[in-house]
């Protein structure tokens, strides 16, 4: 029998935080594989759950450096069942999404096969809304670069009355540039094809952020050249998730915590990888992000690395994403539900 644990406590004290912070389903299915995009207007569901994150800890759900697929689809129905309070994994997407969306899955593949949003996991995902009723013709999963995409185990699929799996050069970007803050954008054509987005990063140290997990895949995984936001690059995080472009679109977060890459990141450092066997669902990414910087800085204490501000890159987008409105990152406002699983054993052949 499966055991929940329900933990409302936060990781880290706000003390500790300060030093961590200083519609159609047929549309033109003859022609190229985008011959169906273009704009959409997308239905925003109302924003719930702020500062609440589920999380599904499943003991032996990774075969060597993969999660085992059927340990995946059992964290992926657990996940959004908690999150969104019902028994059945149906139920629990109607509370996010509708069976005529045009569903993008939003993967981040910039460490390759090590440190990727996991293809299992993925996969699970996309497997639980056709279940709900998305047709496979409405269900795309998207990255930047299909060099990193197949290089995550995403191989390139274009067939429209398939389920897709494209990269940014498959479409265009929108024409005009928008201004974010200090922040300038022109997003992927693939993004503004979708109605709802399920964004499903991992957890990773970053370069540049300290953090990248939610907020940091969408907001410069779905958009041209976005080096050129690298000098304001926690304004631009936060700014970026503020358009309608995003914000209307993402229905739930599903972070990949198979891993955590606590230095090294965005990319990959095996030496700094550690297994995590968790998966988190939420609507708040400034609170998942939170969490994501404190189980980064947990990581790098136990092996006695400085913190990400004593570095130089403290996760400033926190704050500033929570004085936008756009979620939560006081962790005394986050509550962190745990559902426990017993270990996973492989069924017999």
């Amino acid at each position: 029998m499966n055991r929940n644990n329900i933990n409302a406590k936060p990781i880290l004290s706000r003390r500790q935080l300060l030093g961590l912070v200083a519609g159609s389903t047929a549309a033109g299915l003859i022609g190229s594989p985008l011959a169906a995009f273009g704009a959409t207007t997308p239905t925003p569901v109302a924003a719930s759950g702020a500062g609440r994150i589920v999380k599904v800890h499943f003991p032996g759900m990774r075969q060597k450096w993969f999660p085992h697929p059927i340990a995946a689809r059992q964290m992926v129905d657990r996940a959004i069942c908690g999150l969104a309070g019902v028994s059945d994994p149906g139920r629990a997407w109607a509370k996010y999404l509708s069976a005529t969306d045009r569903v993008g899955i939003k993967i981040n593949c910039l460490g390759t096969r090590p440190s990727s949003s996991m293809k299992e996991i993925v996969y699970a995902i996309a497997d639980s809304i056709r279940d709900f009723g998305v047709a496979d013709a409405n269900i795309v999963i998207f990255d930047m670069f299909a060099s990193n995409m197949m290089g995550g185990r995403f191989n390139q699929r274009t067939n429209r009355r398939k389920m897709r799996v494209l990269a940014h050069k498959e479409g265009q970007y929108q024409k005009p540039w928008i201004k974010a803050g200090p922040a300038k954008a022109r997003f992927s054509e693939i993004l503004q094809w979708t109605t709802a987005i399920i964004n499903v990063p991992p957890i990773k140290d970053h370069d540049l952020a300290g953090v990248t997990c939610t907020m940091k895949n969408m907001t410069f995984g779905t958009v041209e050249k976005p080096h050129l936001n690298h000098h304001c690059v926690n304004e631009a995080i936060a700014h970026l998730w503020a358009t309608e472009q995003i914000r209307s679109r993402v229905r739930v977060n599903i972070v990949d915590g198979s891993t955590i890459l606590y230095e090294g990141g965005p990319k990959r450092n095996l030496k700094a990888m550690v297994p995590h066997e968790c998966l988190y669902a939420t609507t708040d990414p400034v609170a998942m992000d939170t969490i994501a910087g404190q189980l980064i800085e947990e990581q790098r204490a136990a092996n006695r690395m400085r913190t990400l501000a004593a570095v130089g890159r403290p996760p400033k987008f926190l704050k500033l994403a929570e004085e936008l409105g756009l979620g939560i990152a006081d962790p005394t406002r986050i509550r962190l539900e745990t559902i426990e699983l017993p270990p996973f054993t492989p069924l017999s052949k």
